[in-house]
């Protein structure tokens, strides 16, 4: 079937009608989009038994299809059903248009009506059926098959019930119910009876990512048949989580389904995290507890690693730097030689004072050339002085 469905048109899509042994069911799902919608025919047809899908019809192939080889003994019944399709596709069209002058809907993004019509036929015999009506994802109206007449679900719908009762008469869904239906029903279960029965036992796989947010962990259930499974994650045994994604059942390639249900989680070493698989395929339902991957713990290894290096480069710039000031303020003054002794510049001005004026006299003889050493050099001002001539 071509492209996806918005999720207005989930509204009929949840929980095929349950089988009893001995008992079946057929039913169709009809939808309408009013406005063209990218990889969604306009028109769209969904024939099921005991919740198998046979065939489809839509829009855009315009001739029914069977699903199943087996269905291609009864070709000349699947082209009076293309015909029949053909002449009901126009009559839901004129529904459609009926129901958007009636509650006034103009929007440009389009409407959208459904319809879900089943006969159900029991194992003693008997025949049950029922009709649900939808617009815009809303339930409108429902068929009540004891009393032949279409019954309003919403206050809005009330006037509504009343000119549909009139115009599209609640008389012909009970013929088709009790007569065409069941004798397709009876047409169609030799042929598909083997795919009914058949029951493949689901695969499980679980994994997890990290975001912003926290943990999810993923359970993804594939390759199973038939359709109805359950899938729930469980904490320590006992608790189930709820997950807040809507899980969707999927169809593959190869007539099995697969769906993956994720939930947010807190990892701690007190708490394990299981998912349960029941399925028909199954004896017992499948448990696989969720076991954090290495990976997870050389990310937390590696994480503690540079963390623990970018603080040991912070200390040692911080030791470097406090070093660097310590040698800055003591200075690096060569010692001036006078008289071949040596005059300590970092002394206190009085000491050096005395030293040299307790140098010896000959060193005296020669101070123009010593004034000339220290002019060149930057001594303070008091040192240039004592060496001045007098």
């Amino acid at each position: 079937m071509a492209g996806i469905l918005p999720p207005v048109f989930l509204i009929f899509s949840l929980g095929a009608s349950v089988v009893y042994s001995g008992s079946h069911t057929l039913h169709y799902h009809v939808t309408i989009v009013s406005a063209p919608t990218p990889g969604v025919p306009r028109y769209l047809v969904s024939m099921y038994v005991d919740g198998v899908q046979y065939g489809r019809y839509n829009s855009d192939i315009r001739h029914a299809e069977a699903l199943y080889p087996s269905l291609g003994a009864l070709s000349e019944h699947i082209e009076k059903q293309t015909q029949y399709a053909q002449g009901y596709e126009m009559r839901q069209r004129r529904k459609l248009k009926f129901l958007n002058g009636y509650l006034n809907k103009t929007r440009g993004n389009g409407n959208i009506y459904q319809r879900r019509l089943a006969c159900e036929l029991y194992e003693d015999g008997t025949i049950g059926g029922y009709e649900e009506i939808a617009f815009d994802g809303q339930e409108l109206l429902v068929y009540d098959k004891e009393r032949v007449v279409y019954v309003p679900v919403t206050h809005e719908a009330e006037m509504l019930s009343f000119i549909w009762n009139i115009c599209y008469g609640p008389t012909d869904t009970k013929l088709y119910m009790e007569n065409d239906c069941i004798e397709h029903i009876k047409l169609y279960l030799p042929y598909i009876s083997t795919d009914l029965e058949r029951k493949v036992p689901p695969n499980v796989n679980i994994s997890s990512s990290e975001s912003e947010s926290g943990t999810k962990l993923h359970c993804r259930v594939y390759g199973f048949y038939p359709r109805d499974v359950e899938v729930k994650w469980i904490k320590n045994g006992r608790d189930e989580i709820h997950s807040e994604e809507a899980a969707q059942i999927l169809p593959n390639p190869d007539g099995t389904y697969q769906i993956r249900v994720s939930v947010g989680v807190t990892l701690d070493k007190n708490s394990n995290y299981s998912c349960l698989v029941d399925h028909s395929s199954l004896e017992t339902p499948i448990i696989v507890t969720f076991e954090p991957k290495n990976g997870s713990c050389l990310y937390i290894i590696i994480s503690v690693s540079v963390t623990l290096l970018l603080l040991l480069l912070i200390i040692l710039g911080v030791l470097i730097y406090r070093k660097r000031m310590m040698r800055d303020s003591h200075g690096s003054h060569e010692p001036v030689s006078i008289s071949g002794e040596s005059l300590n510049t970092d002394a206190h001005p009085k000491a050096q004072e005395e030293q040299i004026t307790h140098s010896s006299p000959e060193g005296l003889e020669n101070s123009d050339e010593i004034l000339r050493k220290v002019e060149k050099r930057h001594y303070p001002f008091y040192i240039k002085q004592v060496l001045k001539p007098q």
